[in-house]
C-alpha cells in the first residue's frame, strides 16, 4: 500500500473505522421507522368509510342542532323524521 493511499470511499472508511457509530445510527434509524409506522398505523391506517364522512361534513356545514341528511347515502343509510 502507499503511504498517500487514500480510500476511494472516503464515508465507508470512516464508517469502518468507527463501528459503534454505525450501529447506533442504525438503531436510531430503526426505532424512528418504527415509530413512524406505529404512527402510521395508530390514525391512517383505517378509514373511514365515504358515507360517514359525508354524514359528519353535512352535520358541520347544517350547523348545531339541525338534522341534517348526508348526500351520499348509499352506506350510511339515514331516516327523515316524521313530521
Amino acid at each position: 500500500m502507499r503511504p498517500n493511499h487514500k480510500p476511494a470511499l472516503p464515508a465507508l472508511a470512516a464508517i469502518a473505522a468507527r463501528p459503534r457509530l454505525f450501529r447506533e445510527i442504525l438503531i436510531a434509524l430503526l426505532v424512528k421507522t418504527a415509530l413512524l409506522f406505529g404512527l402510521w398505523w395508530a390514525f391512517f391506517s383505517q378509514a373511514p368509510s365515504k358515507g360517514a364522512i359525508a354524514h359528519d361534513i353535512a352535520g358541520h356545514l347544517a350547523g348545531p342542532g339541525s338534522r341534517a341528511a348526508p348526500a351520499i347515502t348509499d352506506s350510511f343509510p339515514v331516516k327523515e323524521p316524521q313530521p
